[in-house]
């Protein structure tokens, strides 16, 4: 009985000595897993990486926006260029009028060329969908129309257009120069 004292001692120590062997290198080895790969240090390299990823971001987009703007400088800065060659042709043609005017005997022929001149120029101008303002013979209209002068007229009634002192113009909708007019007062004797 002895032996089976024994024995039963020596597999409980064996089981015990086995027991906190085999327990203590699995609790050690996370210790040391722990030790070499600090929770704390995992979330500041994860931080510092966002933080990298967030600045590079922030400076591509701002290197976005500033070309834009370049962009859209330069798009504005030579945005009225078609305009201008277009002119340029109205230039020409203005030249050639000059240059055969001062040879010319006949004052006809100048008028004439001044005259193509201008329609080569009106052209120009309703192609960007500039257009002139009527007023002559209109009533008067504050919002396309600016009155310098009223004058009595027996012809014409109190206010409508009488004269045209400079041509006002307009841009789709928008009026870009107002026509400068000369407005009617109606009948002289109503006047006074």
């Amino acid at each position: 009985m002895a032996n089976q004292d024994a024995r039963p001692d020596e597999t409980e120590a064996n089981d015990v000595s086995a027991g906190p062997a085999d327990v203590a290198p699995t609790v050690e080895e996370p210790a040391v897993e722990e030790a070499s790969v600090d929770p704390v240090e995992l979330l500041r390299q994860e931080r510092d990486e966002l933080n990298d990823k967030y600045l590079r971001a922030v400076a591509e987009s701002r290197n976005i926006q500033q070309r834009a703007q370049r962009d859209k400088q330069e798009s504005l800065r030579y945005a009225e260029a078609d305009f201008a060659r277009d002119l340029m042709i109205v230039l020409d043609d203005l030249n050639r009028t000059i240059e055969s005017a001062a040879d010319a005997t006949d004052p006809a022929a100048v008028v004439a060329g001044v005259k193509l001149v201008h329609d080569n120029f009106l052209k120009v101008l309703r192609q960007r969908h500039i257009e002139e303002i009527e007023a002559v013979g209109q009533p008067f209209d504050p919002d396309v129309h600016e009155a310098l002068l009223h004058q009595p007229s027996d012809e014409v009634p109190a206010g409508t257009v009488l004269q045209e002192i400079a041509r006002g113009y307009r841009m789709h909708d928008r009026v870009i120069r107002s026509a400068r007019v000369v407005v009617s007062s109606g009948p002289a004797s109503d006047a006074q």
